[in-house]
């Protein structure tokens, strides 16, 4: 391999065609014309003296060499953009860039409205998307650059950078105009009553609130498990069903539903901002980080 013969669009070009698989896909990604991206996979041939994909039906599957290089071509590109981006002055009037951060559906919710008003009101040219969180894949998406922040609680990645984002409390939340009325709940009535539960892991009918209980001798009914918190406000709504819900998000669905401290201490959770140590010096990074942990402080 001749590096001579290089230059730092060929390896972009080669990322490409191994992240898709296609010329023509790649030629959509990189903005180029296909013919162009076809004379790129010829060069790269010549370049490492073999071929680094091979036709498989109307796919290009990469080789042996090719699989064995693709995460290290994506590192070293990563910290060729970093560098790139460290150089420049980050101006938050101007900038087009695309924020990419991970959370679960809960963080979204609360996040979301607050943060893209005041990236609006800074960064009126950026763009944010919110990815879906999945504790398998958070850490790689951090690492490939396919995201910038994730947003979570008890995530263990040591090589992460970190600091406190917010700490949530639960409400118990009911319908208006449930039967029971709107007193403060006892333990006996909040043991008597049919609930609903948030099962993160999908399907479970037993939490830490069912832990509570079993300390003073009792337990709850539990009727429905649910898989996400965003579905418990309509579910309620519409039923005689109680639940507990971070109180963030119960405030959010207040005109839906009516919520009361529970009759015992509330579990608490934290979530944390975490990001790459790549990305601690990236100026737009750094702004990101700072523009998230305020509108999480505030909300």
């Amino acid at each position: 391999m001749d590096l001579k013969q290089s230059d730092v669009g060929l390896l972009i070009a080669l990322d490409a065609l191994l992240e898709q698989e296609s010329v023509t896909m790649a030629a959509r990604d990189l903005g180029v014309s296909q013919p162009a991206m076809s004379a790129q996979l010829a060069r790269l041939w010549v370049l490492f003296i073999e071929p680094l994909l091979t036709a498989s039906g109307r796919k290009l599957v990469p080789t042996a060499r090719a699989s064995q290089i693709k995460p290290s071509l994506r590192a070293l590109l990563a910290d060729l953009d970093l560098l790139v981006r460290e150089s420049a002055q980050f101006d938050a009037a101007t900038t087009d860039r695309a924020f990419r951060i991970v959370a679960t559906d809960y963080v979204h919710a609360v996040l979301a409205a607050p943060l893209l008003k005041s990236v609006a009101l800074r960064a009126p040219n950026a763009r944010v998307a919110l990815l879906p969180f999945d504790p398998q894949k958070a850490w790689p998406q951090l690492e490939s650059d396919e995201a910038d922040l994730a947003l979570a609680t008890g995530m263990n990645s040591p090589d992460a950078r970190r600091r406190p984002g917010l700490t949530e409390t639960f409400k118990v939340i009911q319908r208006k105009g449930h039967p029971r009325g709107t007193e403060d709940w006892t333990l006996d009535a909040f043991s008597a009553a049919d609930h609903a539960l948030i099962s993160t892991e999908g399907g479970g009918f037993f939490g830490a609130t069912d832990e509570i209980l079993a300390a003073t001798n009792r337990e709850r009914r539990v009727v429905c498990s649910l898989p996400s918190f965003l579905l418990a406000p309509a579910l309620v709504a519409g039923s005689d069903l109680v639940a507990l819900l971070p109180a963030r998000l119960a405030e959010l669905n207040r005109h839906m539903i009516d919520q009361f401290d529970p009759p015992f201490p509330s579990p608490t959770f934290k979530v944390d901002l975490l990001w790459h140590p790549r990305r601690q010096g990236d100026p737009a990074h750094a702004w990101l980080r700072s523009l998230v942990a305020e509108v999480l402080s505030s909300s």
